[in-house]
């Protein structure tokens, strides 16, 4: 991870001045809400209060947040592009003053971090390791699917994510934590288990089983469909429970990325590295770029978080 020059803050709009935080709620509430009396009860305000509150932030910000009928509230092409920077607004504030109050009770500094489910336990094991080595820092764990943890990410929920989907966003920073190859995982008996590497074209004629949706089932789609393969359409699972128990069946193999094979360790099932060609997908550390200037213990913790977990998941990818 690059060593940062830390940044001045740059200082928001005189506009921006003028709206306040739970001007700021009020606009989340109502986009969520679609209403403004179920916005104003979830706010305990008066309609006409909350009414007064958008009207406050269009002026402020010169763009109309909703269309309103008599019947309905309809947000905005520019309100929906400028909610999620509310919200992160919104969870930026409520986070540092629950740093405040830890640092004015001289509690814990608490770090939010989330991770995809095949990383947990690496995680898990790395924060055990540098618990030691930081005194005064509370680690707060969640677990998530990619998009989930990039929109925590983005809204400030999370100061940090593990995650293998893909970002294009030059507000966030990334350190490459390993390179997480697909491997294909039979039933012990099966007859492709008693090879340690087979090529993807091995697989014609066998059902396979794989993860359809997010980048592991675009990678994995995209090698079947390079050999002419493709998965059976008898099977459409999103756990991994479900994969593994159809594996067991021996009704089909599955596709998978090797740290998902650590959930799995006894002799029932057999795990084969594939290749032509070898698929990974990048395994990264992400936060944002200010991160050291909203929570510099976090940015501390992400340096020792990403050394620690780049040998652990080293380690764990090539099992």
């Amino acid at each position: 991870m690059t060593a940062r020059t830390p940044q001045r803050s740059t200082p928001l709009p005189a506009q921006l001045h003028g709206i306040s935080l739970k001007q700021l709620r009020a606009f989340v509430t109502l986009a969520q809400a679609r209403s403004f009396s179920r916005a104003a009860d979830l706010m305990a305000v008066s309609q006409p209060a909350l009414s007064a509150a958008i009207r406050h932030v269009e002026t402020q910000l010169g763009v109309r947040l909703f269309d309103r009928t008599t019947h309905q509230v309809e947000i905005t092409d520019a309100g929906q592009a400028l909610l999620p920077h509310a919200q992160r607004l919104l969870t930026t504030a409520e986070n540092a003053f629950t740093d405040m109050r830890d640092v004015a009770t001289q509690q814990t500094s608490r770090i939010r971090i989330g991770a995809m489910p095949s990383t947990i336990a690496s995680v898990s094991e790395a924060l055990l390791k540098i618990g030691a080595a930081t005194p005064g820092v509370s680690p707060h764990l969640s677990d998530g699917k990619s998009d989930a943890l990039n929109d925590g990410l983005h809204n400030g929920a999370f100061d940090m994510i593990v995650n293998a989907a893909p970002v294009h966003d030059p507000e966030i920073e990334e350190t490459l934590l390993v390179e997480d190859e697909l491997i294909m995982v039979a039933r012990h008996d099966h007859p492709l288990s008693q090879r340690t590497r087979l090529s993807w074209r091995a697989l014609a004629g066998t059902d396979i089983v794989h993860f359809p949706g997010g980048s592991i089932g675009a990678l994995a789609t995209g090698a079947l469909h390079q050999n002419g393969l493709s998965h059976s359409n008898r099977f459409q699972v999103d756990q991994l429970d479900s994969l593994y128990g159809i594996v067991r069946s021996g009704l089909a193999v599955g596709i998978l990325p090797r740290l998902y094979g650590r959930m799995f360790t006894g002799g029932e099932f057999t795990f084969v590295a594939l290749d032509r060609p070898v698929v990974k997908r990048r395994v990264k550390l992400l936060h944002r770029a200010r991160l050291v200037d909203e929570h510099p213990a976090a940015a501390k913790f992400a340096v020792q978080l990403a050394s620690e977990l780049r040998t652990i998941l080293a380690g764990d990818a090539a099992a």
